[in-house]
């Protein structure tokens, strides 16, 4: 039950996808919502001096680049709340950028291949992962729990951290990804890409 109330959440969200459901914002609040956690991890400390803004710079540029406004020095003028809302400012600034650049037609076929396989891959991962706590779930009788009630906790947690997992890829791989119209790929997911026409271009590992 644990799981197939996991499997329901996640295959609505499949089924919207493959109709051709508008998920510009989703896919915006996501990239946002990553930004602000590591804004909110960085820059934690109540005292200035003991922010990371190196480190805070280093991992937002690992999702998109920054502009010289957005260098460490200019962070170092701004506050906490102004540093959140000018890099997510930036981050949606881009992705119009990059959605004038390939038409507004293939950004939504570039959105719903993101989605689909960062979903399958960590879905994938997911249920191996709650399959091995299933068969290790009974060791917490011999502390006088309950699996059942223990299974139900960590199954929780475990789809929270799928959740946060698929937010996080798709915020890292977005801006890295084009298509482009050309030859017929192999893969499932390029195979749906070659019926729409395209064929997903660039850095997925």
């Amino acid at each position: 039950d644990v799981v197939n109330k996991h499997r329901e959440v996640i295959y609505n969200e499949r089924r919207k996808i493959l109709s051709g459901a508008d998920i510009k914002s989703n896919i915006q609040s996501m990239i946002a919502d990553e930004i602000k956690r590591l804004v909110g991890s960085h820059l934690a400390a109540d005292q200035r001096e003991d922010w990371d803004l190196e480190g805070l710079a280093s991992e937002v540029s690992a999702i998109m680049p920054l502009p010289p406004s957005l260098s460490v020095s200019a962070l170092r003028e701004m506050g906490r709340g102004e540093i959140g809302e000018k890099l997510v400012e930036h981050a949606n600034s881009l992705y119009e950028q990059k959605e004038q650049e390939i038409g507004a037609d293939n950004m939504r076929i570039l959105e719903r291949l993101v989605m689909l396989r960062t979903i399958d891959r960590l879905w994938v991962d997911h249920l191996t992962a709650t399959e091995n706590m299933r068969q290790a779930i009974g060791l917490h009788a011999i502390g006088h729990r309950d699996p059942l009630v223990m299974y139900k906790q960590e199954g929780h947690a475990m789809f929270q951290s799928l959740l946060s997992s698929i937010e996080h890829d798709v915020a890292h791989t977005i801006y890295k990804v084009t298509i482009a119209k050309e030859g017929a790929p192999v893969s499932p997911m390029a195979e749906a890409a070659r019926r729409m026409g395209v064929k997903l271009m660039a850095g997925f590992s």
